[in-house]
């Protein structure tokens, strides 16, 4: 992230075990375009009822180190050729495997090179991203998709009353500032029919390598304050615990993805979780800031730097060397990391995330309904609507049957509305694990076709749990390891607001954005002292960016309806 972001790797691995999921542009003068004919007999004549046009599509994403994923070849594996012979649309996103999606996103927009269509990271609507998308739409960056949405199959859903969560529907797609028009597309919505049961939980936080808590005898679930996350860290010292690769291991250690501050290195006193902004025990809103929960925050992190607890590079470590140092087992304690089952079957981890919050509550803060990615299309896109057909095709069951599954009688078969897979491509699957996305494009077709997701309503079963049963059944294991009670949160984040009054927030932004320099900064000062006058410094930044100002208008809202602002949600700032 680097800030937070799930990343690629994360949503690829939910998606293996459920529905909810993970060169320069070309400019969208070279489409490869044709008019759109719609789905009609008339209109499609000989070919099909799913034939939409004869063009390329280009995109491109911005996802962070997002290429990967993609098959090495996009326009003629078996899956892209037949999605092909039945829509008549080839896709090709374009990634550069910048390390910062944000960054690359803003910089691409501000430089007006755009292909047809591009995806980005947006978990809701107080993350940065957010800003950056809506300044573009109001500039006339994008394509206004509400007249073609509201003609498909699928993504028609997104009219409905009940579908979106409140913050998807409100502050990211259907503003009240469009009077009606929609320039993003949220993706991964649940189905509306998604029961508690078939719900995926990330459980994103801290996680702890099992066996040495088994070695101490301890119980990660039981862990609830501070006090004794310092003890547990003591003790993996004095235990002389090595990695992989017979070395000593790090203590405590940045996220799985790399360096960032998050808020479950100090539970106890997360004011403000995920936004910085709370209602404090007088019922006025705050930022952490102008609290003392930061004090208690810097000082405990001091303290782990000052023992040799909590690895220096635990802010700043780049994403490489931090998911090598967890596959080797190098971590005994990751600040952040969330269920992937896939890279934790040579090391295993497991989830340390119910310590008591500044609260006093233990539960595992999840979004009520969740959503990520969106997708936009810029205003250079000729014929859009194609795009959003094509879309709405890969977000149909048929087309998630090609992404997801692959090729009907040589990848799976249908039993009963089923899917079986194959036992050759069982086997292949296994010998082969690193080609599979050349073979079935998951990723390729999820950037535009993941959402109105029930893989049991759609397809008999979850997805992959009769595939790999192994990974399935571990996935499960650990979203639900220590019986952790789940509370969920919707609508509009704190952050969310700072957009509605621009006023302040061409001042108050730039400062907000600064936090985790400013603490990090004093998480290294050469006193408390010294790290107290860095945290006076900035509180006197707010205030002169106007940060009074904002609390009132949060204050309003939150006094009107105590429901529309969403403190307290996830643990990344």
């Amino acid at each position: 992230m680097t800030r937070w972001k799930k990343g690629i790797a994360s949503m690829l691995a939910l998606l293996l075990i459920t529905a909810l999921v993970l060169s320069a542009c070309t400019k969208s003068g070279n489409n490869e375009a044709s008019g759109t004919n719609g789905n009609s007999p008339a209109a499609t004549g000989d070919r099909g009822p799913y034939f939409i046009a004869d063009r390329k599509i280009t995109g491109r994403i911005f996802l962070e180190n997002d290429g990967a994923g993609l098959p090495v070849d996009q326009i003629n594996n078996e899956v892209a050729q037949k999605i092909k012979e039945m829509t008549g649309i080839t896709l090709e996103f374009q990634s550069t495997n910048h390390p910062d999606g944000l960054e690359e996103l803003t910089t691409a927009l501000a430089s007006g090179d755009l292909p047809d269509v591009i995806v980005n990271y947006l978990d809701h609507g107080g993350r940065p991203e957010n800003s950056v998308i809506l300044k573009a739409s109001r500039e006339g960056v994008f394509t206004d998709l509400a007249p073609y949405l509201k003609n498909t199959k699928v993504y028609s859903k997104y009219f409905e009353d009940e579908f979106l969560p409140r913050d998807s529907k409100e502050n990211i797609m259907f503003r009240p500032e469009f009077d009606g028009k929609v320039y993003a597309v949220h993706l991964n919505i649940p189905g509306s029919d998604l029961t508690d049961e078939e719900r995926v939980h990330g459980r994103s936080g801290m996680w702890v390598r099992q066996d040495i808590v088994q070695a101490l005898g301890v119980d990660p679930s039981k862990i609830k304050t501070m006090d004794e996350l310092y003890d547990l860290a003591k003790r993996i010292k004095e235990g002389d615990f090595k990695d992989n690769n017979g070395k000593p291991v790090t203590v405590i250690g940045s996220r799985f993805w790399g360096g960032s501050i998050t808020s479950t290195l100090y539970r106890n006193w997360d004011f403000g979780n995920g936004t910085r902004f709370d209602v404090d025990t007088d019922g006025k809103v705050k930022h952490l800031a102008e609290t003392e929960y930061i004090t208690k925050q810097i000082e405990f992190v001091r303290k782990l730097l000052a023992e040799g607890l909590l690895d220096k590079e635990a802010f700043t470590m780049d994403n490489v060397r931090a998911e090598e140092a967890m596959a080797n087992g190098s971590f005994a304690i990751t600040t952040y990391a969330n269920v992937m089952p896939d890279r934790f079957l040579k090391t295993r981890y497991v989830p340390m995330d119910q310590m008591s919050n500044y609260k006093g509550e233990d539960a595992v803060y999840e979004k009520y309904k969740s959503g990520y990615m969106s997708w936009e299309i810029p205003s250079t896109t000729k014929n859009p609507e194609d795009i959003v057909k094509f879309a709405d095709f890969l977000a149909s069951k048929e087309g998630k049957l090609l992404w997801k599954f692959g090729i009907e009688g040589k990848h799976y078969t249908l039993k009963d509305d089923k899917v079986v897979l194959t036992e050759e491509w069982k086997k292949q699957r296994s010998e082969s694990p690193d080609r599979v996305k050349d073979i079935v494009p998951t990723l390729w077709g999820l950037l535009l076709g993941s959402t109105d997701n029930n893989d049991v309503r759609d397809f008999g079963e979850s997805w992959q749990e009769e595939e790999n049963p192994e990974m399935f059944g571990l996935s499960k294991e650990l979203q639900m390891y220590g019986n952790p009670t789940f509370k969920y949160w919707d609508g509009y984040s704190a952050l969310s607001y700072l957009s509605e009054v621009p006023d302040i927030e061409e001042r108050l932004k730039p400062v907000l954005d600064s936090y985790p320099d400013i603490v990090v900064r004093a998480y290294f000062a050469g006193s408390m002292e010294k790290a107290t006058d860095i945290v006076n410094d900035y509180r006197a930044q707010l205030k002169k960016a106007g940060v009074e100002k904002f609390e009132a208008y949060l204050q309003e809202q939150y006094d009107k309806d105590p429901s529309s602002v969403a403190f307290y949600i996830d643990a990344l700032y």
